[in-house]
């Protein structure tokens, strides 16, 4: 039994894929190169996507309108997700449905610096968050 156990200690250990070379406690550059960070203040507190892999825009084309999801694992069990419908560069457009460790958020609002070549850039704040920022890249 003891043997069964350690293999399954084993187990989750090597499964968890954490990439310690991001600083959970430090904030990521603001740029627009397409470099998959993510950052913001929740409650004033620091929280950062990268070190529990990577953070992810999803664009979504409908038949009247255009949309992208941004989310990312912000600590071992921790996300932090919101959409944007219609964005293009250079707009400030309210972002919706945000949740925070699976519990909903209240709105605010998004500056989209770069959306081109597959990079989606920007920064965001709203009722709990402050100086938030992304540079991801996606698929169109």
């Amino acid at each position: 039994m003891k043997h069964i156990l350690f293999i399954c200690l084993l187990f989750f250990c090597v499964a968890c894929d954490e990439n310690e070379s991001v600083d959970p406690t430090v904030m990521p550059e603001a740029t627009t190169i397409g470099a998959n960070t993510f950052g913001c203040l929740v409650d004033g507190w620091v929280y950062v996507g990268g070190r529990w892999g990577l953070p992810a825009a999803e664009y979504v084309q409908l038949a009247d309108s255009t949309g992208m999801t941004v989310s990312a694992q912000v600590g071992f069990d921790s996300y932090l997700r919101f959409s944007i419908a219609n964005p293009k560069q250079g707009e400030t457009l309210p972002y919706t449905n945000a949740f925070f460790d699976n519990q909903k958020i209240g709105e605010g609002k998004v500056h989209i610096t770069r959306m081109s070549g597959g990079v989606f850039s920007g920064t965001f704040e709203g009722d709990r968050i402050t100086k938030g920022r992304f540079d991801l890249r996606y698929k169109e």
